[in-house]
């Protein structure tokens, strides 16, 4: 039996690690194992996310979804609440890779639209182990984060998904409810759609 409950400061790593198996190519895993537990760590932390996981019979995490409940400075803020972690963190990228820093900034700013004001809560990562693909895990930590947002008086969610190659998981979206709003680019060239859904 499937359950889903807050995740605890501890299984950060253990979310970092489900992480990195389900985004093998994706940027923030390329920024190592280190970065993404302190990231999953702060939002754990934050007064001002929501981090949700699955877990299986045995307790064992499989899944999980963070987002926060409002998307404009977001993450400005978890850094600078979060700063000494966070400065470890950049220092050991500008070493090993300098050109993310510029990627990491430049995309965290998400400038997608002038007139986007950001005034909604955003589900900013979503995975599932691959072997337990298809078993509606997925779908249950949406429903888990818009029940949290619910809570909060939270009126819309948007999230982003790759525009290229990604028909699947753009069904999936717009099956629970979420509507394109939009698209743009992020650095250096990777093209988005942004999808918003009222609650």
């Amino acid at each position: 039996m499937i359950r889903y409950r807050a995740p605890t400061i501890t299984e950060s790593e253990e979310i970092a690690v489900i992480h990195l198996k389900t985004f093998k190519n994706f940027f923030l895993s390329s920024l190592g194992k280190s970065f993404l537990i302190t990231y999953y760590t702060s939002c754990i932390k934050s007064k001002e996310a929501i981090s949700i996981c699955a877990v299986d019979g045995n307790n064992r995490i499989i899944g999980f979804c963070f987002g926060s409940l409002l998307s404009k400075g977001f993450h400005k803020k978890l850094i600078w609440s979060n700063l000494l972690p966070f400065t470890f963190q950049a220092i050991s990228i500008l070493f090993s890779k300098p050109k993310a820093i510029i990627r990491l900034i430049t995309n965290l700013k998400k400038d997608a639209n002038l007139e986007d004001d950001g005034d909604y809560s955003e589900l900013l990562s979503i995975g599932v182990l691959v072997e337990k693909k298809g078993q509606g895990i997925g779908k249950g930590l949406i429903i888990a984060f818009e029940k949290e947002c619910g809570k909060e008086s939270v009126k819309k969610i948007s999230l982003t998904t790759d525009f290229n190659s990604n028909d699947a998981v753009l069904s999936f979206y717009k099956s629970m409810g979420y509507i394109v709003y939009g698209q743009f680019t992020t650095y250096p060239n990777r093209k988005m759609f942004k999808l918003i859904k009222n609650i």
